[in-house]
């Protein structure tokens, strides 16, 4: 049997998202891997499906991947990535939706959506659009990323498990943004602080305290000897263009990098 895998983007909701939509169609045929920017791709044998959601690679990583694999499809929105595979057959992109939203669209595309993946794409899109948007996520951030765990998930009963931990979520952020200072970040003096935990909720309280800002950072260093660095604005500055010249990349509002 061919062997098929499924690249998703790791310690994120809207890429694990991603995986269980696929999850939902392929179940065990498929091998599941979490892949995080700054980090080696994972070995994948020549001759594989692979599948690459809510993430990817530079292109030149992708065009040799291609060369040796049956086939080759990335499903993303990230606008750095688009452009720097502009033109690629296999590299689909839309940018109005999430990671998670794409790959159900692509392997259930006659069948409804799940609240729950529309509550992720809510989120990641930073829209709160959906009734207790911000309680569902903040509960399901309480549960492992496990396909079985999420294949259970009720998203009314997320609604009401989510209030006090949503509480408790907000009291947190505040006292992290506490200890927020100011650092040169690409030629930019930004409010940045080091956070551990809630980052775009972080990241969005800092844009709240600080409007004067272009942007705000937060970061965490990594068990890798490695600080991961997360940028966020609100409004018309472009933090892909801040992210990109630092090695990294992401969304206008929202992107980032890697430090060594």
């Amino acid at each position: 049997m061919q062997p098929t895998y499924i690249l998703y983007h790791g310690n994120c909701y809207d890429g694990f998202g991603a995986a269980w939509a696929a999850w939902k169609a392929l179940g065990d045929k498929a091998q599941y891997i979490g892949v995080n920017y700054g980090e080696p791709q994972p070995e994948i044998p020549d001759n594989a499906a692979v599948f690459i959601v809510d993430f990817s690679y530079p292109r030149d990583v992708l065009l040799q991947l291609r060369e040796r694999s049956s086939s080759l499809l990335v499903l993303d929105h990230h606008k750095t990535a688009q452009e720097d595979l502009r033109g690629l057959d296999f590299a689909v992109f839309d940018m109005q939706k999430s990671g998670a939203m794409l790959a159900w669209e692509f392997w259930h595309p006659d069948e409804p959506i799940p609240d729950l993946i529309s509550y992720i794409q809510d989120r990641d899109l930073w829209q709160f659009e959906l009734p207790e948007s911000r309680e569902v996520f903040v509960a399901l951030t309480s549960y492992p990323m496990e396909f079985e765990i999420w294949d259970s998930l009720d998203v009314g009963f997320l609604k009401t498990e989510g209030e006090p931990i949503l509480r408790f979520q907000q009291q947190t952020v505040r006292s992290i943004c506490r200890n927020a200072f100011y650092r040169d970040i690409g030629g930019y003096t930004v409010p940045v602080v080091n956070a551990t935990a809630f980052f775009s909720d972080v990241a969005h309280e800092l844009c709240c305290r600080y409007p004067e800002a272009l942007f705000t950072a937060y970061y965490y260093d990594r068990k890798d000897g490695k600080r991961q660095w997360g940028l966020r604005s609100e409004g018309d500055f472009d933090v892909s263009v801040v992210a990109k010249k630092m090695g990294g990349g992401g969304h206008r509002n929202a992107a980032g990098f890697v430090e060594e």
